[in-house]
């Protein structure tokens, strides 16, 4: 699709959006934030005849690797001891990215920007992408390993486990309190461009090192679509800088969010890479890198 083209129907969209001015819209979803003085952009100009046939061919290619992992017997030369702990990751890993999905809806309802209410309708889509692959490759993980006990029973478990309700108190920070702390702050600008390196990259090359070939390439899939939300999240960061009241309130959330991220995010991978592998190799990039400074 030209350039030019994408251009006249990315404006085109646009026309679909309006004010009423016929009532007072209800705030369904508070926030502190004040938007009165917010430029209006959206920087990507993402449209869905571009953006469906890019995430078509990473699914095809997620799809294609599960089928080669199978006819390479990959399942049988795995480590035991990292699908073990898989069977805790994937049981909690599609929950933050639903939450994501579920996110989206705070931050349209609170940021005054058309052009950004269709990026984050297109992030919507992505999360629900990401939780569905996910669950997907939990199944598949189920169905042909030769030790299925524990991933058939993460979704009846999920809440009575404690590791579980960690992730999940993790998780629910998207959705609960104000709006642009929950989905902007805590999700945007902390958790997607921050931590999901530490998820969807460190992860990934730990689970190649112990003959783990799926997880890479379902998981680099995922990680790839979060430029185009940390995109979104700097937007709607730059609205919220327009206004010097909004100063104060964006220092106590970055202190917040930086902190429950670290808490659960760092500790959460550093104690999977600590017990879950067996390639002990000290200078191997993930275990040299900030992502894990582990004494191993």
């Amino acid at each position: 699709m030209a350039r030019n083209s994408i251009t006249r129907a990315y404006q085109k969209i646009q026309e679909l959006s309006w004010e009423p001015t016929f009532a007072t819209p209800v705030k369904k979803y508070p926030t502190d934030y004040k938007f009165t003085k917010a430029p209006k952009k959206e920087p990507l100009k993402q449209v869905m005849q571009s953006y469906f046939p890019m995430q078509e061919e990473k699914d095809d290619r997620s799809m294609g690797a599960m089928d080669g992992a199978l006819r390479g017997n990959m399942f049988r030369s795995t480590q035991p001891r990292w699908m073990e702990w898989m069977k805790l990751f994937l049981g909690i890993s599609p929950f933050p990215e639903i939450s994501a999905a579920r996110a989206m809806p705070l931050l349209t309802s609170v940021v005054p920007n058309p052009e950004l209410h269709n990026g984050l309708v297109l992030q919507m889509i992505d999360e629900v992408r990401h939780s569905t692959i996910q669950m997907h490759l939990k199944r598949y993980y189920m169905k042909n390993y030769i030790d299925p006990t524990g991933f058939d029973t993460t979704e009846k478990s999920f809440d009575r486990c404690y590791a579980g309700t960690i992730g999940r108190q993790f998780a629910e920070g998207f959705t609960t309190g104000d709006a642009i702390t929950a989905a902007n702050v805590y999700l945007q600008v902390v958790a997607e461009t921050a931590f999901t390196n530490t998820l969807f990259v460190a992860m990934p090359s730990e689970a190649a090192a112990n003959g783990d070939y799926l997880l890479p390439t379902v998981f680099l899939s995922v990680q790839s679509d979060e430029s185009r939300h940390i995109s979104n999240g700097y937007a709607t960061l730059l609205m919220a800088l327009a206004d010097p009241d909004n100063q104060p309130l964006l220092e106590r959330d970055l202190r917040y969010a930086f902190w429950n991220n670290h808490a659960l995010v760092d500790a959460a991978i550093g104690t999977f890479i600590e017990y879950g592998t067996k390639d002990r190799r000290k200078n191997r990039d993930s275990l040299r890198g900030d992502v894990a400074t582990l004494d191993l």
